[in-house]
């Protein structure tokens, strides 16, 4: 079989050939002086070269219709009037980051406390047939999610997606999706199972990291399949990009012809066809996001740098118009060369009609806010002076404000060594905007940031906020978790096992049975939810903060809650929330919270 596809009988992107056409800016070119393909020539109907990929088409399903997606959702301004806009739930959760890929909703009033230990306020559970890490996309009464195949353990690049009823739990049909770039299993930074699939209520689209998608219908008929070659050695397995869904267009980050670079990419819903590819790369670390301009156009935030060398450059950011895949604006850190420890694209790319947000780590660690319409950078908040401390007192067992301080000259309440002082890292992919503030959790007592002044990550075990108008920052010291009888855990590192349903041990290294705090996992993305905000970490420990808190203390915190017995819980997932029902996952079970 000839791997590409054909276009006015010209077989273009045939696999393993170098196709060096990607979309570039207005003039089809992106400012290196290699030829492109612009926007309009695809929107015109030009033949689009594929890269590194297989499309086989199978058919449309026994209706061979493929309907309109529904837009049931109407946009109000949050609180600040200033930022970005919340979308009206009405009842679906189509892909990872909710209706229109914002990760934030507002409505109906989500489960805010919960206990599977305890089984208070849980509809149902049931077991999983392996792990996985996907999140679950939801679409009326129908569930969608992914694990690895029945029997798997270690490395594995064959995954299970996989339709539940909402109602009940059961399997109504499952699919098989095989890549051929295995990854470890329960992988702390992700794996094959990672991505979470798309669905526009008629089709659901699932994904393998390891190098396979598809399209099924209702039924769980394929429609189509498409190979792709995933990013591999000799850089990991770390990819934590989410695919997203918008008219007839899914978005993916893959590999294409040049050696080690990731580039976004818009795929046609109906047929698996690339549609365009945008030339600037996209760090497989980075989770872009959807979102509108002033304007009304639909665009998306991606960025690139980070660990391991990734080649992607200049490192920076890019906002890429989601229709014709032309970049609108690039911003170039500093000089676009220096990747980790100083620049890290590890993280949701969060923007509004007005700001684009990011962090950098160097030489003091700082909140960046970039005009959303021209990509110059507005403002740079430090992360460090004059921030307020909230920490826990174990003595006293009670917190403690330290005001205005800067972090450098106070104790962590982890001990730190002779010499060391405190070094803020925003935690990978748990970062979101709400109502004015930035938060994030922030990792904890390690020294990846190497540069001086020497220190170790935090503060410790806590989330953090800058006001983005203000500049204001401050940090809250969260518990690290609930004992099965419901009473809060500060301070302590803890560890659990990496088991699936079967109670077999599925993991393949001690970082995948850490908490994720100090050794830096990558967590499921936070949600919000009418101004409630959700994090989830690597022992199944949910946290619901007040996102319009006026103050980051005690009374922010609304719940701690879990997902199953301490040490014996993992999870790297995101919530789903259907206006009545939160769905959630871990390596052993979905779990469906609120009756």
């Amino acid at each position: 079989m000839e791997l590409g596809v054909e276009c006015a009988g010209e077989s273009v992107g045939v696999f393993g050939e170098e196709v060096d056409v990607l979309l570039g800016d207005a003039g089809g070119s992106f400012g290196d002086g290699k030829p492109g393909v612009s926007g309009d020539d695809v929107m015109a109907g030009e033949c689009v070269p594929l890269g590194l990929v297989d499309v086989v088409n199978r058919g449309r399903g026994t209706d061979g219709q493929w309907g309109a997606p529904a837009k049931p959702y109407a946009t109000t301004m949050s609180r600040f009037l200033l930022f970005a806009p919340m979308v009206l739930l009405a009842g679906n959760w189509p892909q990872a980051g909710g209706p229109e890929g914002t990760w934030q909703v507002t409505g109906a009033e989500p489960p805010v406390r919960w206990s599977v230990v305890r089984n208070e306020n849980i509809a149902w559970r049931v077991p999983l047939p392996n792990a996985g890490q996907s999140g679950i996309a939801v679409w009326g009464d129908r569930l969608f999610l992914t694990t690895f195949t029945a029997g798997e353990k270690g490395f594995s690049g064959k995954i299970t997606g996989l339709a539940v009823d909402g109602r009940t739990g059961k399997t109504l049909w499952s699919v098989s999706l095989e890549g051929v770039e295995k990854s470890p299993m329960m992988y702390a930074y992700s794996d094959s199972t990672t991505p979470t699939p798309v669905t526009d209520g008629k089709h659901v689209w699932f994904f393998n990291a390891s190098g396979e998608m598809g399209c099924w219908d209702w039924e769980g008929r394929e429609v189509w399949r498409r190979k792709f070659t995933p990013w591999g050695k000799p850089f990991p397995f770390n990819k934590q990009f989410e695919p997203m869904l918008s008219g007839d267009l899914i978005y993916n980050v893959e590999p294409d012809a040049k050696e080690g670079w990731n580039y976004l990419r818009a795929i046609d819903k109906k047929t698996g066809r690339v549609v365009w590819t945008n030339g600037d790369g996209t760090t497989a670390y980075n989770t872009p996001r959807l979102g509108k301009t002033k304007g009304g156009q639909a665009a998306i935030l991606h960025g690139r740098g980070g660990w391991h060398d990734v080649p992607e450059a200049p490192v920076g950011l890019s906002l890429t118009d989601a229709k014709t895949g032309k970049s609108l604006w690039r911003f170039v850190a500093d000089e676009g060369a220096e990747g980790a420890p100083t620049w890290q694209a590890l993280y949701v790319m969060h923007w509004d009609e007005r700001y684009a947000y990011w962090f950098r780590m160097n030489p003091e660690e700082s909140h960046l806010v970039i005009d959303a319409e021209t990509g110059k950078l507005v403002k740079t908040q430090s992360l460090v002076r004059g921030v307020d401390y909230r920490r826990w007192n174990r003595e006293a067992a009670r917190y403690e404000l330290l005001a205005g301080v800067n972090l450098r000259e106070v104790k962590d309440s982890l001990p730190l060594a002779e010499g060391e002082v405190i070094r803020v890292q925003p935690a990978w992919h748990a970062n979101i905007v709400v109502d004015g503030f930035h938060y994030f959790l922030v990792s904890t007592g390690h020294g990846r940031n190497r540069k001086p002044p020497k220190g170790r990550a935090g503060p410790a075990y806590c989330v953090g906020r800058v006001n983005v108008e203000s500049g204001k920052v401050e940090y809250l010291e969260l518990p690290v978790a609930v004992d099965d009888a419901g009473k809060r855990i500060y301070g302590v590192s803890l560890r659990t096992e990496a088991k699936n349903a079967e109670g077999v041990d599925v993991a393949t290294e001690e970082r995948s049975r850490m908490d994720g705090w100090e050794t830096p996992a990558f967590w499921g993305s936070p949600v919000a939810v009418n101004h409630k905000v959700f994090f989830t970490t690597s022992v199944g420990t949910t946290y619901v903060l007040d996102g319009r808190a006026r103050v980051l203390d005690e009374a922010a915190i609304l719940a701690v809650n879990d997902l199953g017995p301490l040490g014996k819980t993992w999870s790297q997932n995101s919530i789903s929330f259907d206006g009545k029902r939160i769905y959630h996952r871990t390596a052993k079970e979905l779990i469906a919270i609120g009756k």
